[in-house]
């Protein structure tokens, strides 16, 4: 698993690499919050469990960031890793459902640091792939 920073004008453009999807998911949260504080330094103390439904992959994504951007916001709840532990397909109208838990504990942004703040997901330049075994995404995060 991989992911790097691209060039962008003004926003974080990502780019993510993995051997599977629910790790593509795992890494563009690290990514995600990577660029806002120091992952490193963030204690594995509490477990959240998130399950996230949408239309297509692409949707996914954007509601995936877009959940644990809230939790940060509306809770201080600064992700040290998530683990998704499923994406299937189910039945409805949001036939993709996600099943993950995100470890962290509450932000200090003594101890975590604060880098740059992000205020949300977007669906610029947006796409996910599979290309041969390994899985690609790209987006954008608006700072």
């Amino acid at each position: 698993m991989v992911y790097y920073y691209l060039d962008h004008p003004s926003d974080v453009y990502i780019h993510v690499i993995s051997k599977t999807l629910e790790e593509l998911f795992e890494e563009a949260a690290k990514a995600t919050f990577e660029v806002m504080l120091d992952t490193d330094s963030v204690r594995e103390s509490e477990v959240l469990e998130i399950e996230v439904q949408a239309k297509d992959l692409e949707q996914l994504l954007y509601m995936w960031i877009d959940h644990l951007l809230l939790i940060f916001d509306s809770r201080s709840f600064a992700v040290a890793k998530a683990k998704v532990d499923a994406i299937k397909k189910v039945e409805g109208e949001t036939p993709f459902l996600l099943k993950a838990k995100v470890y962290g504990e509450e932000y200090d942004p003594k101890r975590h640091g604060q880098k740059v703040g992000v205020k949300a997901m977007t669906y610029s330049l947006m796409r996910i792939s599979q290309v041969g075994e390994k899985w690609e995404a790209y987006f954008v995060l608006d700072i």
